[in-house]
């Protein structure tokens, strides 16, 4: 998307004036909580939290220290123990209410990905179309996005001869091997053919052969 088309997308787009609102709150949260930055892992090791054990001991101390002022540490009162508990439960609500924000923003992310996703496929099939039909510079700019959806062998992964092939095949018409192979192949034309070998008998683990001019389609 150029730079000009970006523009115009984010202007017209609300989430990105949401974008900045919510960036605003986060600077004034920070100013008002004096938190500039994360915590480190020892940082946070040190803190406490209040989880349901703890805030259980929490409460129920609060409520000695309310029913006997006179057994509290003189540089405690009262007033500052329950803002400290009401602050404290101010922060938990609003932790709850950003949790829902980030799983319906997550929600959201995950349609809209999927949406664009499909946007992209319908390109990838229209110049398979076109590279087939010979259409002039169409060929390199399916094959560009061909490369995506070729399988990469992984490390240590070796991929089934003929010969494994021949046996599994067999094995499986005699019924001494539970699996599932699956052959696919298309008659050459424009792209030189396609034949995609999906073996599913060995190690319990799909495995695939390809020739030179294979390649996993969509």
């Amino acid at each position: 998307m150029s730079t000009a088309k970006n523009k115009t997308a984010k202007a017209i787009n609300p989430i990105t004036n949401l974008i900045g609102q919510v960036q605003d709150l986060m600077d004034d949260f920070s100013s008002i909580e004096e938190v500039n930055s994360t915590l480190s892992t020892a940082e946070r090791r040190r803190l406490i939290g209040a989880g349901v054990r703890n805030y259980g001991f929490i409460d129920k101390a609060f409520d000695i220290a309310n029913d006997n002022p006179s057994f509290i540490p003189k540089f405690l009162t009262i007033d500052d123990l329950w803002k400290d508990m009401h602050n404290f439960e101010d922060m938990r609500q609003l932790v709850w209410v950003l949790e829902k924000f980030l799983q319906l923003a997550n929600e959201a992310m995950l349609i809209r990905g999927d949406r664009i996703f499909r946007d992209a496929l319908f390109i990838y099939n229209n110049l398979r179309e076109l590279s087939r039909a010979r259409v002039p510079g169409a060929q390199p700019l399916f094959e560009a996005l061909l490369k995506f959806f070729r399988r990469r062998t992984r490390p240590g992964e070796t991929e089934p001869t003929v010969k494994e092939l021949e046996k599994d095949f067999h094995a499986l018409i005699k019924g001494t091997k539970d699996g599932k192979i699956v052959v696919e192949n298309e008659k050459p034309k424009t792209t030189g053919g396609k034949r995609l070998v999906v073996d599913k008998t060995r190690s319990n683990k799909a495995a695939f052969k390809e020739t030179e001019q294979g390649e996993i389609d969509v």
